[in-house]
């Protein structure tokens, strides 16, 4: 028979190696998290947004988020569908569209920019869990990308950042604009932004539109010439929106 000692000694090796094996997947699971899910629900100070032209590039490090994300409003107001081609980054505009190309792999995907971040360390992009998987990153959580700003896919979503395929004004429009404040599947979302959007004093309003053969309600605030369209633009971001200035088309 063990001596009482022994016994006793024992027990307290079978709880330590217990406890380590707990913190482990403790650890493991934080950082599954933090490279599957780099989002952050509290406000934070976003850097300059910047209006690239066509064939702007950057280089760094992607993540992807979905669950607990999917459902949830993005950025622009449309709900993040995480089985969609879409994406966060901090500074370029809403609509932008992106070449993604996995520099492990050399997979590439397109994406729409519909949201913000991420904002964990130096990363530069937050891919939908589609895109993720598009260029084979979903196991290893980050990896490291290229970004290449391209024209809008022909029949898609996107106006309104540098690569817009939105035909200039004719000559009686030149030089007025709206500011764009969301684009929606659904109308009653589209509606309730703008309602918002009046409640903090401006002309809002809903208009439906054909994108890549679907149905979508663009969400527009009067602005006027370049000057109060930037103007109009500059408040409504202090109260919390995200837009751009989209050519008047009548």
């Amino acid at each position: 028979m063990l001596a009482q000692g022994e016994t006793a000694a024992r027990l307290a090796a079978l709880v330590g190696i217990r406890q380590r094996t707990l913190m482990l997947a403790v650890l493991l699971a934080c950082l599954f998290v933090a490279a599957c899910g780099s989002r952050q629900t509290t406000r934070v100070k976003l850097p300059p947004p910047i209006n690239p032209r066509v064939g702007w590039t950057q280089v760094g490090i992607a993540s992807w988020y979905g669950p607990p994300f999917h459902g949830r409003p993005a950025s622009n107001g449309e709900i993040y569908d995480m089985n969609e081609l879409t994406a966060a980054h901090k500074r370029l505009p809403f609509d932008s569209w992106l070449r993604v190309k996995n520099l492990s792999n050399g997979k590439t995907t397109q994406v729409r920019i519909t949201d913000r971040g991420p904002f964990v360390g130096k990363r530069i992009i937050d891919l939908s869990k589609a895109a993720a998987a598009d260029i084979g990153m979903l196991g290893s959580g980050v990896t490291k990308v290229r970004l290449t700003l391209i024209p809008p896919p022909k029949g898609s979503a996107g106006s309104g950042a540098a690569a817009s395929g939105v035909k200039p004004p004719n000559r009686r429009q030149a030089g007025r604009f709206d500011v764009q404040i969301g684009l929606f599947k659904q109308r009653d979302n589209a509606n309730a932004l703008a309602a918002k959007a009046r409640s903090k004093g401006h002309r809002a309003t809903v208009r439906r539109t054909t994108e890549g053969g679907s149905q979508r309600f663009r969400v527009l605030v009067a602005g006027g010439n370049a000057r109060k369209a930037n103007a109009r633009l500059r408040r409504l971001r202090q109260q919390g929106f995200e837009g751009f200035l989209h050519p008047r088309r009548g």
